[in-house]
């Protein structure tokens, strides 16, 4: 059976990868603008932007490697029933805590630190 502990785990897999994705393109240029780092080098890391696809296929190739490898390391201690039950929640918890955690950067922090700047 999955407890609350490993339920975390799961979610902090999937928040990981969030910030993986959001962080190459559009975090870092919103954090060195934040703390008033120099235009020259904020304009060169807001240029990242251009490569916004490639942090998310990264992001998700992490999440579906987690997912996949937490999945076939839970298979030896669960019954049939508990491992068809862990295929779906495993990775659903992962990509539902990537997806909140990369919707929740991207459009409220990075905005806050734009502002900020």
């Amino acid at each position: 059976m999955v407890g609350i502990k490993n339920r975390l785990v799961f979610t902090g897999k999937g928040a990981v990868g969030g910030l993986i994705s959001t962080g190459i393109c559009c975090l870092l240029p919103a954090v060195v603008i934040a703390i008033g780092l120099t235009g020259g080098l904020a304009a060169t890391l807001v240029g990242l932007g251009k490569f916004r696809l490639y942090g998310i296929i990264i992001g998700l190739v992490f999440v579906a490697f987690a997912s996949w490898r937490s999945v076939r390391r839970r298979h030896s201690c669960c019954n049939d029933e508990q491992y068809k039950r862990l295929k779906i929640t495993v990775p659903l918890t992962m990509l539902l805590s990537f997806g909140a955690i990369y919707g929740l950067v991207m459009y409220l922090i990075v905005p806050l630190l734009y502002k900020l700047g």
